[in-house]
């Protein structure tokens, strides 16, 4: 919105000094010492310092809709520029603080927007902390990017806060405990500078809330930042990425793409497979301090001698979606080849070029010529080339800032040691107008990837709301465990859980689904952890040495299934996270998936109560495992056993007096993707499924004492070579269904 249409409706305030303000669940009040309180409902969950300063003269108005942030209640303070807020209908606090009224402190020119003392209903020893790098204690953190959840790991009661406006801060948040009560203070982060002019509703602003599940308050805020920012999501796909693949590797070569494209169109189209991605090493330039980095042309006698080009237009004739690796924000400026970039590059404050580890020399973007340069390479690479999906990697580049990649903790990273070409512009300004240009460049359509941002965590934050999805782990270096592993992709992954298909796609990083390396036990646990969470699936195997038992695996894992009902029932409990709720509705019946998961090497039994997730405790229910084809009763509470390194995959579903689907064959998730109706009617029970070409599909059901004598298609089916079979076994019946081509089928069982 233009500066002049938000003066237009910059607050009414109120002549008198009233210094509460509500919206009936959540209250603020700015007492006459200038302290701030918070309270939802009835508890204060929140007290802090505010008003600073013997000027400071808060006045209460209302702000109308069309603000950015929405309806609500203002408390402003002319003369500082600070704001709080309470919005219509939200269970957040929101505060804004003008940096340009406040003494900085070095060395990133940070400002504290409030040091708080919270009150989450119990003492602070028994509080834990959550990140975007998973658990912490709030007493002996080291500081954290983006957000925090602090929480009763006992009741999951807890407070978050984070950023729903970012525009010029690194937002960064740190904890400690004061008389057994956790002092949590938000502080903005400028880095190169601090921005000339704020307008009344512009700035970088912070929310925070109480909420009795905090792990629902964590979903709001991703939902909050989401409505503010107007973001739209893109479907998720699922793919191939060629970098570990154990045959060529790499960025594979312009006849093995080919090769590969082929064999996938082949036997996983169908199933939902979508992209090809081609990763390092097919570029142009010298490979030093990292990759490669001209990503104007390719290798000379590189993998793709021939061009990028025709290797797309191959992919997309067997019906697939061309992908890419750039490092679109760094440069090599002794590359005789990119000479031409260095005249619109970031400098150091002595005048050096800014250089980090691997990613190489920052491009300015605050530099027409560097916006420019980003924009045509985007540019390029769809249009003229015909890739659109795109993982970009170094992307803390584009705000010009150290390479910490593995660190798990806010570091102390000489941030704002970078002198741009516009010197107004802040990092996180810089780094957020090059993200624009790059989206500009690529064009609305095409689907961006964010590499390894939280290992860089100051460009979590930049990046959030202008990419599709992000890597959230860093290289799984095709391990189980360790810094860098499988299972420390899926650390990060829960930790960033509410975010997915939120305000972008998560990925975890690549299934490897090739023996022996990794055992089946392994390849499902992790297939099963990223399918029934919803997260990015890309695998990265050599897909024609696929044995049969793999491929089965895989074609299990797609398409994804679009869903933000899935949580981790012990996200403040267990880190990485062992029990999973996906839950969704098939013909006004909520459905439910759970899944166990062993992370470590040794047995454990894990227990999940009904309560958990949100069931009766009082009734019964049936459980369908996935894998082993198993069903089971439970009341009250699952426990089950697990090996190192597996999983369990059930479905939940209760018992009744009527005949119900407990499973399907066709997705881990065993029906969110393909069961559309399943209902007991008239005598018989009707539903409607996708089913994949000459897949068998089996729909288990449960027949409470019904005698189920046969299965029927419709006309349309029957006409279209659709088969149908029934068998019962071990008290369950068993239905088949097998089309000539993938087909939404009606069925019905009498």
């Amino acid at each position: 919105m233009k500066l002049k249409a938000i003066a237009a409706w910059a607050l009414t305030i109120a002549a008198a000094a009233a210094q509460t303000i509500s919206n009936g669940s959540l209250t603020a009040t700015l007492d006459e010492n200038g302290t701030l309180s918070a309270k939802a409902g009835e508890k204060v969950f929140f007290t802090a310092p505010f008003a600073l300063g013997e000027n400071a003269k808060f006045s209460a108005g209302e702000i109308p809709a069309g603000s950015p942030l929405g309806a609500g209640k203002m408390l402003a303070d002319a003369a500082s520029g600070d704001r709080i807020l309470v919005l219509k209908d939200s269970p957040f606090l929101y505060i804004r603080r003008d940096a340009r009224k406040r003494e900085l402190i070095a060395p990133s020119k940070g400002m504290n927007v409030v040091t708080a003392t919270l009150d989450a209903g119990v003492a602070a020893s028994q509080l834990k902390g959550a990140s975007p790098l998973g658990h912490f204690d709030p007493a002996s953190n080291k500081g954290q990017h983006l957000f925090m959840a602090i929480a009763d790991p006992a009741t999951n009661h807890g407070i978050v806060a984070a950023p729903v406006i970012i525009d010029a801060a690194s937002p960064v948040l740190f904890s400690r405990v004061e008389n057994d009560k956790v002092q949590l203070t938000l502080q903005n982060q400028y880095g190169a500078a601090v921005p000339p002019a704020l307008p009344p509703f512009g700035g970088d602003w912070w929310a925070i809330g109480y909420f009795d599940d905090a792990r629902l308050g964590l979903e709001n805020y991703a939902s909050e930042f989401a409505r503010i920012n107007k973001l739209k999501m893109k479907q998720l796909p699922v793919g191939l990425m060629t970098w570990y693949c154990e045959k060529y590797g790499g960025a594979l070569n312009q006849d093995a793409v080919v090769e590969i494209s082929e064999f996938i169109a082949k036997n996983f189209k169908d199933y939902g497979y979508e992209f090809i991605q081609i990763d390092d090493l097919w570029q142009n330039g010298i490979k030093s301090n990292g990759p490669a980095k001209d990503f104007s042309k390719v290798a000379a006698k590189g993998p793709y001698k021939d061009g990028m080009k025709g290797p797309a237009d191959k992919i997309r004739n067997l019906g697939l979606r061309p992908g890419l690796w750039l490092l679109p924000f760094g440069t090599n400026e002794t590359d005789p080849d990119l000479k031409r970039v260095n005249d619109f590059i970031v400098h150091k404050p002595d005048g050096s070029p800014f250089t980090t580890n691997w990613s190489g020399t920052s491009i300015d973007s605050s530099h027409p010529e560097g916006a420019a340069y980003v924009k045509e390479m985007m540019r390029r690479t769809v249009k003229d080339w015909g890739y659109t999906y795109l993982k970009l990697d170094g992307i803390h580049m584009a705000m010009a800032t150290k390479q910490t990649y593995t660190a798990r903790d806010y570091l102390q990273d000489d941030f704002g040691n970078a002198v741009f070409h516009d010197k107004t512009m802040s990092n996180m300004q810089v780094g957020r107008h090059g993200l624009d240009a790059a989206r500009e460049g690529a064009g609305p359509d095409a689907f961006l990837l964010a590499c390894a941002a939280p290992q860089n965590e100051r460009s979590l934050a930049m990046c959030l709301g202008k990419f599709d999805a992000i890597r959230v782990g860093p290289d799984s270096c095709q391990t189980w465990a360790g810094s860098t592993s499988i299972v420390e992709g899926v650390r990060s992954a829960t930790a960033l859980w509410f975010q997915n298909g939120r305000t972008w796609w998560i990925d975890p990083d690549s299934i490897y689904a090739q023996g022996p390396r990794f055992p089946l036990n392994e390849v499902r646990c992790f297939a099963s952890f990223i399918t029934l969470a919803g997260m990015l699936n890309n695998m990265t195997d050599w897909a024609p040495n696929y044995p049969a038992e793999r491929m089965e695996v895989l074609r299990r894992t797609m398409p994804a299934h679009q869903l933000t009902s899935v949580r981790p029932v012990d996200y403040f409990q267990n880190d990485p996270a062992r029990i999973w709720d996906l839950h969704y509705q098939v013909g006004g019946t909520t459905r439910h998936t759970v899944g166990l998961f062993n992370w470590s090497d040794a047995p454990l039994t894990i227990e999940v109560t009904a309560e958990s997730l949100g069931l009766d405790p009082a009734k019964g229910y049936h459980l369908f495992e996935f894998w082993s084809k198993t069903h089971d009763r439970f009341s009250g509470k699952i426990s089950r056993s697990l090996p190192g390194r597996s999983c369990l995959v059930l479905a939940v579903t209760p018992e009744s007096a009527e005949p119900a689907v407990l499973s399907t064959s066709r997705h881990i998730t065993q029906g969110a993707v393909d069961l559309l109706k399943a209902n007991w009617e008239n005598e018989a029970l009707t539903g409607t499924s996708k089913v994949v070409a000459n897949d068998p599909y089996e729909i288990r059901i449960a027949p409470h004492g019904k005698k189920l004598s046969g299965v029927s298609l419709g006309a349309e089916d029957q006409a279209a070579g659709v088969k149908a079979g029934l068998v019962e076994k071990d008290g369950l019946v068993l239905v088949t269904l097998t089309a000539p081509k993938n087909r939404t089928v009606q069925w019905q069982v009498k």
